[in-house]
């Protein structure tokens, strides 16, 4: 998913933390609006506008910014550092102007930033080291949250199975065909067969033999180091409230999950 941050940072590089750790969690490029770049957003997934909050509003270069720009389509979040402990409707203003421009908020994030002005300064400042890093991990999570969201397979699990492959439900995603049954996906369309996944696995979910296939998906225990460590996006975990209770149950009653946590690796 091709991703791009465009953000103002113009006071105590408080936004800039924040636009920074998302990036990291999105590989997404990052920019700031100070120059006025000319940048075509047309070739982008996932785009995402934030700056500090200045007179209950988002900054106002980085809304004349988005007022320039065609979204129409495009799935957008915005994000925010403000001095006041509760978002409220700081917000509203670039919202409206990203839905007039035809962009689909898919997100929202904003966190406490250090503020020196004004009153403020009688106190030598308010929100001292803020963002922390608290803050940027959250900031972090929202980023990896949407990419979830908004991953190509996030519906796979609702489409019609049309086969089986080694027991294995088939879907279609469009053209794409789809392994997997109700926690762990696979496209076999993009999977170039790396194997990565069957090395990162720790609990020997993927068998890779002329292809890689998820073939003990209830072993699954969420932690998505197949779907980060997958070179073209191909691996999609469907976390749930239910899959998460499945596993708690099998560790309380058995101890299925440690024996294959604990067995040699396979299938590569």
């Amino acid at each position: 998913m091709r991703t791009i941050i465009l953000y103002r940072s113009s006071y105590k590089g408080n936004t800039l933390k924040i636009a920074q750790s998302m990036a990291d969690a999105l590989s997404a490029e990052l920019v700031s609006v100070d120059n006025t770049p000319t940048i075509d957003l047309s070739g982008y997934d996932l785009i995402g506008f934030g700056s500090a909050i200045n007179f209950a509003a988002h900054d106002i270069r980085l809304q004349r910014f988005v007022s320039e720009q065609n979204l129409d389509g495009k799935n957008v979040f915005i994000f925010s550092t403000r001095c006041r402990p509760f978002l409220g409707a700081y917000h509203k203003p670039l919202k409206k102007i990203i839905e007039r421009k035809g962009g689909i908020i898919a997100g929202e994030f904003s966190c406490r930033g250090f503020d020196r002005t004004g009153p403020w300064v009688l106190m030598n400042g308010y929100n001292k080291a803020r963002p922390n890093e608290l803050d940027m991990f959250k900031a972090r999570l929202f980023a990896k949250g949407l990419h979830r969201k908004l991953h190509p397979l996030a519906s796979v699990h609702r489409n019609l199975v049309i086969g089986y492959s080694d027991g294995i439900p088939i879907r279609h995603n469009g053209a794409d065909l789809v392994f997997g049954d109700k926690v762990v996906f696979l496209n076999a369309s993009s999977c170039v067969n790396c194997g990565k996944c069957v090395k990162v696995c720790p609990m020997h979910i993927f068998t890779k033999t002329d292809k890689v296939l998820p073939m003990d998906e209830l072993n699954c225990i969420q932690c998505r180091l197949c779907a980060d460590k997958c070179p073209t996006s191909s691996i999609y975990i469907n976390e749930s409230f239910l899959n998460g209770l499945r596993i708690a149950f099998r560790e309380s009653f058995s101890d299925k999950l440690q024996k294959s946590y604990n067995s040699d690796d396979k299938g590569y």
